[in-house]
């Protein structure tokens, strides 16, 4: 589950903690025919940046508008994706940021009231944000209308 990066910092391989369903907008569009594995992949690919894809029919030729993507996903997948996106402005959040209503969840309904240490290295934070996201999950439950 978890994995170092060449700086020492220890991260949280994200396809252990989220699920397709956890996932929002663009992700959300994408998960009929995209494994989490591919969805890593677009994000490394597309993360942090607005793209407008151009519609299948003004597309032309997928290999040589889209090579990276092809690259990455493979044919019929990068054909599906740009068939959901086509003629669409995007912009591709992290994996985590885009599933973190779900993951702010599963935090409140694994915490026992001690287990901080377990849920940062867990999910890949820090105690303190640990801490944070409690108190905004009971914020919330006192008052409903207020969003996560």
């Amino acid at each position: 589950m978890k994995m170092t990066n060449i700086t020492g910092i220890t991260s949280i391989d994200i396809t252990k903690i989220i699920n397709k369903s956890d996932l929002g907008e663009p992700y959300d569009r994408l998960s009929d025919f995209l494994e989490l594995e591919d969805f890593v992949k677009v994000e490394k690919l597309f993360c942090g940046k607005q793209l407008k894809f151009k519609p299948k029919h003004k597309c032309g030729d997928i290999k040589t508008e889209y090579p990276e993507l092809v690259l990455m996903l493979g044919i019929v997948k990068a054909e599906k994706f740009i068939i959901a996106l086509g003629g669409m402005r995007v912009y591709f959040p992290k994996l985590r940021n885009s599933a973190s209503k779900s993951i702010k969840a599963k935090i409140a309904k694994e915490f026992n009231g001690y287990n901080y240490a377990r849920l940062a290295e867990k999910y890949g934070y820090t105690e303190r944000h640990i801490r944070r996201i409690l108190v905004e999950t009971r914020k919330r439950r006192k008052n409903p209308l207020q969003r996560l």
